[in-house]
């Protein structure tokens, strides 16, 4: 690397290592209030963290969690760079199933154990070590805003709230996001795009009380019933979602995409052993590639109604259903949202009251010009440390913040992470291993000093 950054991360690793455990004892589930108190010491801990490390820092109100932002200021002549990450983590249920207790990290085999030690503490806080590594060794000649969040996980209110007076604040050049992972050989990955977000509750009533299913059964509609009854008018037999209007707007992908996304890898016999089923769900005409990244999938996430638990023969006064969609690039949210809404009114049995609620989008599918200068310098780079063509991968997830913050900023979004499936985000046990947090830190060092040099604005 030269500039006193050879075997930087070696020889700093254990002082790396401890400060990451102690980001990761903060509580921050910023979806739960009685852990708010922790979000906000959490953010106050990032806060002196970033002032320690040099950089111009302070702390964002918003109507939600706060916010940290921090700045280095090179001059106007030099690209700049905006940093997102968030520090609140997802709940811990079912803690009984954690082998140690999830914030108290714990190192083992050369991984990382806890809450957030991935997602999204792990991976932020690689970049922020190597800007640290940067700064100390005179090396960052470029202009770099540091933007993290505490409420990514439960859909980013109140940063969203803030964006429409912060377009002077966060403007950059590109935006720079490490919270995304590798396809599941480990192979260096761009990610090119990410699905889009809404969300919807469905309730049929039926009976004014609980009835005896033998008194009733035959006579009473069962709103358990008529409920999947409903939920399955929204799949065609072909696996496609049968709501007239809902595929509007969709963005083929262009002929540069789709020779790319048949060059990504993929094992059906390895996915099936990783999740225990075969990828057959969707519209069978399309790889599993291309229904993740260029399709949109709709699920029914949970349903309750009546009893499960033991023999309770009634038939239930309600019924309810959750569902979520993943939207693809050029889907209007609301459009889609309003089509569902019509479809399952349309639907829904005449003896019933069908009750919509809790709906909304957090936020637009999007896809990335793979020939925009911030992606070719990052195929670079990445190619340069791995000695390996990097994969371009367009993933089914959300981070539903990207579009509307990319838009503040009137930055090129530029996705690159080092996540693994092994890390296990979001489930009891999750860790990430000091390998994948030096492979953050050697990218996030190589792409920073390289940047200067390259001419961002080509898109």
């Amino acid at each position: 690397m030269g500039s006193g950054l050879d075997n930087i991360f070696d020889r700093e690793q254990e002082r790396f290592v401890a400060e990451w455990m102690e980001f990761l004892r903060f509580a921050s589930i910023g979806a739960d209030p009685a852990h708010h108190a922790d979000c906000a010491d959490c953010a106050t801990w990032l806060k002196d963290h970033l002032t320690a490390m040099g950089l111009q820092a302070e702390m964002l109100e918003t109507p939600g969690l706060p916010a940290v932002y921090a700045e280095h200021h090179v001059g106007p002549s030099a690209p700049t760079i905006l940093f997102y990450g968030h520090y609140d983590v997802q709940p811990v249920d079912p803690v009984e199933d954690w082998t140690t207790p999830p914030f108290e990290p714990a190192l083992r085999d050369g991984r990382l154990y806890a809450r957030g030690a991935q997602d999204d503490k792990g991976q932020l806080f690689s970049f922020l070590k190597a800007v640290e590594a940067l700064l100390a060794a005179g090396c960052l000649d470029l202009n770099l805003k540091i933007l993290i969040e505490g409420e990514e996980e439960s859909g980013s209110r109140g940063l969203s709230a803030i964006l429409n007076t912060s377009h002077e604040r966060l403007a950059a050049d590109i935006l720079m996001v490490a919270d995304t992972g590798t396809v599941p050989d480990g192979t260096p990955t761009i990610v090119m795009g990410l699905r889009g977000l809404l969300h919807l509750a469905v309730t049929l009533r039926g009976p004014s009380h609980d009835l005896h299913s033998g008194l009733h059964g035959g006579l009473a509609l069962n709103p358990v019933t008529e409920l999947t009854r409903l939920l399955a008018t929204l799949f065609a037999p072909d696996g496609s979602i049968a709501v007239d209007e809902f595929y509007d707007g969709i963005r083929n992908p262009t002929a540069l995409e789709h020779a790319l996304v048949q060059k990504t890898p993929f094992d059906p016999a390895a996915y099936e052993k990783s999740v225990g089923m075969p990828p057959v769900a969707g519209e069978a005409e399309y790889t599993p590639h291309e229904r993740l990244g260029f399709r949109p999938a709709l699920d029914i996430n949970g349903i309750r109604g009546g009893n499960a638990d033991s023999m309770k023969t009634v038939i239930p006064t309600t019924a309810t259903a959750r569902l979520t969609v993943r939207l693809a690039a050029g889907q209007d949210p609301d459009h889609c949202l309003a089509a569902i809404c019509d479809h399952l009114k349309a639907h829904a049995p005449e003896a019933m009251a069908l009750t919509i609620h809790d709906a909304g989008s957090a936020g637009a599918g999007f896809r990335i010009d793979p020939e925009s200068a911030p992606v070719q310098l990052a195929h670079d780079v990445l190619a340069e440390l791995a000695n390996c063509e990097p994969v371009y991968h367009w993933e089914g997830a959300s981070i539903p913040i990207i579009p509307a913050l990319a838009e503040a900023a009137g930055a090129a979004p530029l996705l690159v992470g080092f996540g693994h499936e092994d890390d296990h985000v979001h489930a009891p046990n999750e860790s990430y291993s000091v390998e994948q947090f030096r492979r953050g830190f050697e990218y996030a060092v190589h792409f920073l000093r390289t940047a200067p040099q390259a001419d961002l604005t080509r898109n």
